[in-house]
């Protein structure tokens, strides 16, 4: 096989190493494990307002999942429409800053009047709760 036919995309920790006997030991406690996929970023997105009748095409949610995309993919999502929070899981990490985040949701228009000034967002980890 070519060189110029491989690409490296990180290392394998904490991704393969499930635990440091078995690893290569340089993960910590607490450090997620994702045996299907790559380390991730774990953001916690507070859109400021109620979204239940923005979870449509082009409507806020829609328009926030676009947003992240323009610099990661998005792994997985949650949405709490009454509140307006969102958790979100997005590959490579670093892609993003929270601070950068928030300034590009700001930034966002739904064009149906709903406005992101307010949204704020937070580099959470996971967290199990």
């Amino acid at each position: 096989m070519s060189n110029n036919l491989l690409h490296t995309h990180g290392d394998v920790n904490p991704v393969f190493a499930i635990d440091t006997l078995n690893g290569s030991g340089s993960e910590t406690t607490g450090t997620p494990v994702m045996l299907q996929g790559p380390k991730l970023d774990f953001f916690k997105i507070d859109i400021g307002a109620d979204v239940a009748s923005q979870m449509g095409v082009d409507e806020a949610v829609d328009k926030v999942i676009k947003c992240v995309t323009q610099l990661a993919t998005t792994h997985f999502y949650q949405v709490e429409a009454s509140s307006g929070q969102m958790s979100i899981a997005v590959y490579p990490v670093a892609a993003w800053s929270a601070a950068d985040l928030e300034t590009a949701i700001r930034a966002l228009d739904t064009g149906s009047g709903y406005r992101f000034n307010a949204a704020t967002v937070a580099n959470a980890g996971f967290i199990l709760a």
